[in-house]
């Protein structure tokens, strides 16, 4: 379980993975690219789409297309570094992966925020789980839908 100090790095930590891998790809990173790559760093460590992004991108003062910011999710998503998924909206959303964190996802059904939890309990229960099962866990997730009283 990572600390609040290692939290508020996991998104230079994966600005660094990131740019490492593009250039190990041969993908140029320009100044437009840079930057989309910053927002994301910063902003999807829980599932936003493209256009949250770009709306991000603008509000920083950043230019930069909504299809620059595209082709650079689209690329990180390529190279493992962003996680895609499918909402129960048909909205796609992306968040970053770092090897050493997960967390999980509540959905509030009446406003479809989602909200990012971590519960050391829950995943002691998903260890024991999955013991039970006779397999060893490498990976999983929890999503809890609901609405608020």
């Amino acid at each position: 379980m990572m600390g609040a100090a290692a939290r508020r790095a996991a998104p230079d930590r994966w600005l660094d993975r990131a740019t490492d891998r593009f250039a190990a790809e041969g993908l140029r990173i320009g100044a437009a690219r840079a930057r989309a790559l910053e927002v994301i760093a910063r902003d999807a460590t829980c599932l936003v789409t493209v256009q949250d992004l770009v709306r991000a991108l603008r509000q920083d003062g950043g230019a930069g297309s909504q299809a620059s910011v595209y082709r650079a999710v689209e690329h990180a998503h390529r190279l493992g570094l962003l996680r895609r998924e499918l909402g129960a909206d048909g909205a796609v959303r992306y968040e970053i992966v770092l090897p050493d964190e997960h967390h999980h996802h509540l959905v509030d059904d009446d406003s479809g925020e989602i909200v990012p939890f971590i519960d050391d309990d829950l995943e002691q229960a998903l260890d024991q789980a999955a013991r039970r099962l006779g397999v060893r866990m490498t990976s999983h997730e929890v999503r809890i839908r609901g609405v608020r009283p």
